[in-house]
């Protein structure tokens, strides 16, 4: 899908609004799968009920293995700073020349609690990143097996926010100790062989706080970690944070699913898309909802041949 032959005008103005938009804050949404009893893995998975920190059940994709009883999704919990304006990045993280080619990379969110939906975002032609929430039942094991098929994994690092939502195991607050901050972070970080990354989920008060941002990007430096930050408030300091650390980082530029159907996914893709070709790349982050990855596993196949612009992993797209 394109929005070549828009007026330029309208296409600036969609630009804009993407690139300034924060993301919305909602509590994770998956609800862990039941591991299939007849096949048992080297590891043994849980199969215990949602935690009670998940307020969010969100619908999982018909799919062969057996999948918990979906339940009403609710409309995601903005933070309200994300209304405001977003504040200049550092020079650095400017896009300075045009690649001969509009790049585009993609990161998942959210994963960790459903096997299935994670191995549909491994099993994706080309590189997607998959950005796994710490101490979830199918972390460990999807990392493993993201990166034996060369995908990036990340850790979804749980942050304070300014909605009041529960943040779950290895969160992050502004309260922690500083000397906290390496031991939650490391924890986490153990649980995902082959991590390469961190980016924030929630976290729009974190983010916000410059020495919460420095201890966290003093720990990325020393384990050789960029940052992605998913800029769920305008008021961010984390890639000045980062670029002061260091830190290779980049920022999420097209939030792919805040309306979660067919229509409004293959929307923003397309202005994704036109922002890339604009400026020559862009950055997308979406979660595993059932019409997102249906969407991908129709959109990515063929993308470069068909729309002009080449899926590179997020790796490619960093300020150094």
């Amino acid at each position: 899908m394109s929005l070549r032959g828009i007026p330029a005008l309208l296409v600036l103005g969609l630009l804009v609004a993407c690139s300034e938009q924060p993301e919305p804050e909602t509590a994770s949404g998956q609800a862990p799968e039941q591991p299939a009893a007849t096949h048992p893995v080297a590891e043994a998975e849980p199969a215990e009920g949602p935690p009670d920190w998940l307020l969010h059940p969100e619908t999982l994709p018909a799919l062969p293995e057996p999948e918990p009883e979906p339940e009403p999704e609710p409309e995601p919990v903005t933070d309200a700073a994300s209304v405001e304006s977003a504040p200049a990045m550092p020079a650095d993280d400017q896009v300075t020349a045009l690649p001969d080619r509009p790049l585009l990379a993609i990161v998942i969110d959210d994963l960790g609690h459903s096997y299935t939906q994670g191995r549909r975002i491994i099993d994706l032609p080309g590189p997607v990143a998959l950005a796994i929430l710490p101490q979830t039942p199918f972390a460990r094991r999807l990392a493993r097996e993201a990166s034996a098929a060369g995908q990036i994994v990340m850790l979804h690092q749980p942050m304070e926010n300014g909605a009041g939502l529960p943040l779950g195991p290895g969160g992050l607050y502004r309260d922690t100790p500083i000397e906290g901050y390496a031991d939650i972070l490391l924890s986490n970080l153990a649980e995902l062989p082959g991590v390469s990354g961190i980016n924030n989920h929630m976290g729009s008060l974190l983010t916000a706080d410059r020495v919460a941002m420095d201890q966290l990007m003093a720990v990325a430096q020393r384990e050789n970690l960029f940052f992605l930050d998913s800029r769920t408030t305008a008021e961010t300091q984390a890639a000045f944070a980062a670029a002061a650390a260091g830190v290779p980082h980049a920022s999420r530029q097209v939030f792919l699913d805040h309306v979660r159907d067919a229509d409004a996914v293959a929307d923003s893709f397309a202005v994704a898309l036109e922002l890339a070709r604009q400026q020559g790349r862009a950055i997308v982050v979406g979660h595993p909802h059932a019409a997102t990855l249906a969407f991908l596993e129709r959109a990515l196949p063929g993308l470069a041949a068909r729309e002009g612009v080449t899926l590179v992993p997020v790796t490619a797209l960093l300020a150094h």
